[in-house]
């Protein structure tokens, strides 16, 4: 059962249960428990000043959304010239984003670059000349040993919408593991080892986040809502941004990288332009240069994608819950499924996202 899904009491409970029960389960299966695990109320005392700078250092992330997808999310600014880090989650993939900072200013946002590897996206404000905001700094980005207290600071429920401060919830680190996870059919694909933490961080809408100790020393980037491999158990979890740093690094300086982790399978099949028209009648813009959006260009009448109510100009987000980055990407993704499989494609329409149940043929 899904927390969104309870109200009141009940829900603060099964928050807090859930939430103990994931970190228990995952030291047990790993043998790793922090010590302690739990610290005093009083390592938690950061003061105003800490809250406050690393408020100013949040955005809050707006796109297209629908049905279980959040069109709400939170990125973490890096460089006084506006460069975000955030998730590389649909928000990024779907053709528009919005950036809303601490003071209330809104700014349309770019992709400068993204790392598969890392699910790590690098965005950029679209500011005037000489604007500057405040930041994390990467160079004082640290490692902590487990029961460390930590502040998470992220837009959680699209809390806040303006000026208002993202919401922070206090935790403890319980653990640094390789992680095993999925959300549907994706697996998690980072292979270091990640930070566990003993509350309930990884909430909608809290991806991109930022992780710090009660000084405010940067810690971790908070990542999406996923599920253990194994146990199936919700897991509270962030990426240290000592790992992401070069990443970072790379990407603000215009360097591209791999748009599939390096373990990725090399030959995957993939479903030709000829055969994604005669089974599907779909036609998709000429993929012409590397990582060509994944555009329809064309629907031929009566065919298996008109019968879905696939339009040209819709822009393919995400097949299942695998986010969609190029027009290859699209065709591996079909290649998959066998004859007569239903599957569930997330369209970007004019702006809005729209669920579509796609038969193979």
């Amino acid at each position: 059962m899904n927390s969104r899904q309870i109200s009141g009491d009940a829900q603060h409970r099964l928050l807090h249960t859930t939430g103990w029960l994931c970190c228990v389960s995952l030291m047990l299966l790993f043998g790793c428990f922090a010590s302690p695990c739990h610290a005093a109320q009083a390592d938690f005392q950061a003061s105003s000043d800490v809250l406050k700078s690393r408020q100013q250092t949040i955005v809050k992330l707006f796109g297209a959304g629908g049905g279980s997808l959040d069109s709400y999310g939170t990125g973490t600014l890096v460089s006084a010239e506006g460069h975000v880090a955030t998730v590389w989650n649909h928000l990024v993939g779907t053709g528009y984003l919005t950036a809303v900072t601490a003071d209330g200013r809104k700014f349309t946002v770019d992709v400068v670059g993204t790392s598969a590897e890392h699910d790590l996206a690098l965005l950029k404000l679209r500011s005037e000349p000489g604007d500057s905001f405040a930041c994390i700094d990467l160079a004082k980005a640290k490692d902590v040993e487990p029961g460390t207290p930590v502040l998470a600071f992220s837009n959680m429920f699209h809390v806040a919408t303006g000026n208002e401060p993202v919401s922070l919830v206090h935790g403890v680190i319980a653990a640094r593991i390789p992680l095993a996870a999925t959300q549907g059919r994706w697996r998690f694909p980072l292979k270091s080892p990640v930070w566990l933490i003993d509350a309930i961080t990884n909430n909608s809408g809290a991806a991109g986040g930022l992780l710090t100790d009660t000084n405010g020393a940067p810690i971790g980037l908070v990542g999406r809502e996923i599920r253990h491999a194994a146990s199936r158990t919700w897991v509270n979890y962030a990426v240290p941004l000592t790992t992401l740093k070069p990443v970072i690094e790379t990407l603000m300086a215009g360097k591209k990288l791999d748009a599939r982790p390096k373990d990725s399978e090399t030959n995957i099949p993939v479903i030709s332009d000829q055969e994604l028209t005669a089974r599907f009648g779909l036609t998709m813009l000429p993929n012409v240069i590397e990582r060509t959006p994944a555009w329809i260009d064309a629907v031929a009448k009566d065919s298996i994608a008109a019968k879905a109510d696939l339009q040209r100009g819709d822009l393919i987000v995400m097949v299942g819950d695998t986010v969609i980055t190029s027009v290859t990407d699209f065709q591996q993704q079909l290649a998959g499924y066998r004859s007569g499989d239903h599957v569930s494609l997330t369209i970007n329409r004019e702006q809005q996202l729209l669920p579509i149940d796609l038969q193979i043929p």
